[in-house]
C-alpha cells in the first residue's frame, strides 16, 4: 500500500535508491540535481513514486557511510521516514513484471522492479545508475538524473 502522501494534477516520477540515498550522504556527483528533486517533492511541486523497498536501500546508504556517525544515522534514518517517496508494497502485478525484467535484462528484482513501477504507472524512472538505465532501455522512459527535467 502507498504511503499516505499524496499530490494530485502535479508530475510524477520514479526515482531508484541512487536518486534518494543523495540526499542524505552528501559530497556525492550529481548531489544538487537530486536535491532539486528532494526540493520539488517537499514542496508538493512533483509526486516521486518507488517501490517500498527503497527506504531499506537508502537506510542502509546511510549505514555503509563511514562520515556518517551513529548519532547522525540515526537521524538522518528517522528523517528519511519523513520524507521518502511515495511507497508502493509489491502488488502481484509488479511481481511478475520485475520478475520476468530481472530476468530477461539479467538485473536484481530489486532494480527491476522500479522499472516495473514505472511502467505500471506509466511515469518516467529517474536515475543515477548507467546499468539501471540500461536495463529500462526499450521498456520504459529513463533518464538520467544529470538530463532530467528541471523540477524548481
Amino acid at each position: 500500500m502507498p504511503s499516505k502522501r499524496r499530490v494530485d494534477m502535479v508530475e510524477s516520477f520514479v526515482v531508484d535508491a541512487s536518486i534518494v540515498a543523495k540526499w542524505f550522504n552528501r559530497g556525492e556527483e550529481f548531489e544538487k540535481e537530486s536535491d532539486q528533486f528532494r526540493r520539488a517533492w517537499v514542496g508538493d511541486k512533483i509526486q516521486l513514486e518507488a517501490p517500498a523497498h527503497l527506504s531499506f536501500e537508502v537506510a542502509n546508504s546511510i549505514w555503509k557511510n563511514r562520515n556518517v556517525n551513529v548519532r547522525k544515522a540515526r537521524g538522518l534514518a528517522k528523517a528519511l521516514v519523513d520524507i521518502a517517496p511515495r511507497l508502493h508494497d509489491l502488488t502481484e502485478n509488479m511481481a511478475e513484471q520485475a520478475m520476468l525484467l530481472a530476468r530477461g535484462k539479467h538485473v536484481t528484482f530489486y532494480d527491476a522492479s522500479y522499472l516495473a513501477l514505472a511502467k505500471l504507472l506509466s511515469v518516467p524512472l529517474i536515475s543515477a545508475d548507467e546499468d539501471q538505465l540500461r536495463a529500462a532501455s526499450g521498456y520504459v522512459k529513463a533518464l538520467h538524473l544529470s538530463r532530467s527535467p528541471s523540477v524548481d
